[in-house]
This record gives structure tokens, C-alpha cells and sequence, in this order.
């Protein structure tokens, strides 16, 4: 199974999406096209599963969130969340969301048949050399070689 941990602000709801698209029914920013196609193409390209690591997963449902995914056209919505941690606050974002994904991974992870990807504007080097850091919130996960990372990792690398 091919796993993405995946963030939503910064990688695919970009900067110029923010405080745009809140006239759907649950209240949520579009996401950019550009970056849902970007995206879309990953999965394609994969056959990944999405698990959301974003802060959106604290104010949706998993239905909604799949919802959201299908109206702002991401071929595939989310199949889980990662796990709170008591470590994820204002001064520690970064090693808290670490702590989420390695929760989630110990729990599922343990047949070792897994590839995964974290892809997040935060910088979580802790997870290399399976992260991918998105630095530039206004272009997202659609910025020049953010693609080309990701479905190497999913393609190529076995983790250990």
C-alpha cells in the first residue's frame, strides 16, 4: 500500500485560495485547481491513498472531508486521519505533526508493507527521506518538482 500523509494549507488550498470558495455547504476554502490536478496526476501515477494529516481533519468529518475532496475535483478523498497528539501545538507544530504520522504508522505500518510520503508546508525534516517539504504556500504542491519527489518516494523508495 502507498500512503500520503497529507497537509491541505499550503499544499493544495495555496495562499490565493485563502479566504475564497467558503459559499459551499461546509464552509471550506476551495482548494487551487492547479494543485487538485497536480495531485490528481500522484494518484494516478501511484495509486497512493490519502491520509490527512492537515488541521482540517479537526473541524470534518471523514465523510465531509471525502466530500470536500470530490467537490473541488480530487479523484480520491481521504481513507483516514492521523491520530491527535498531545505534542501538536503552537510552539512544536512541526515535531507534533512528526508525532501524528509516526503514531499512525506504528499502528498500521507494522507488516512493513508500506510506502509513504509526507508532503506538508511545515518543515518535518524528522520523517526525511520520506517528506516533502512544499516551501511555497502560494503555488502548493503544483511548485516546479514537488510532483517529480513525491511519486519517487511512492515508486522507488522501500522503507526500512
Amino acid at each position: 500500500m502507498k500512503i500520503i500523509f497529507l497537509d491541505i494549507d499550503g499544499v493544495i488550498c495555496t495562499s490565493s485560495c485563502f479566504g475564497r470558495g467558503k459559499d459551499n455547504k461546509w464552509g471550506a476554502y476551495m482548494f487551487d485547481p492547479k494543485a487538485v490536478s497536480t495531485l490528481n496526476f500522484i494518484l494516478q501515477e501511484t495509486g497512493a491513498e490519502i491520509i490527512l494529516s492537515s488541521d482540517w481533519r479537526n473541524h470534518y468529518t471523514l465523510q465531509e472531508m471525502r466530500e470536500i475532496f470530490c467537490h473541488f475535483n480530487v479523484i480520491k478523498g481521504p481513507i483516514g486521519f492521523t491520530p491527535s497528539s498531545k505534542t501538536y501545538r503552537g510552539d512544536n507544530l512541526e515535531g507534533g505533526r512528526v508525532d501524528e504520522i509516526n503514531m499512525w504508522l506504528e499502528t498500521h505500518a507494522w507488516k512493513k508493507d508500506i510506502k509513504w510520503v509526507a508532503v506538508d508546508d511545515l518543515n518535518m525534516v524528522d520523517l526525511a527521506p520520506n517528506f516533502v517539504l512544499v516551501p511555497r504556500v502560494q503555488e502548493g504542491i503544483k511548485q516546479i518538482g514537488i510532483k517529480e519527489k513525491i511519486i519517487a518516494i511512492l515508486n522507488d523508495c522501500v522503507n526500512e
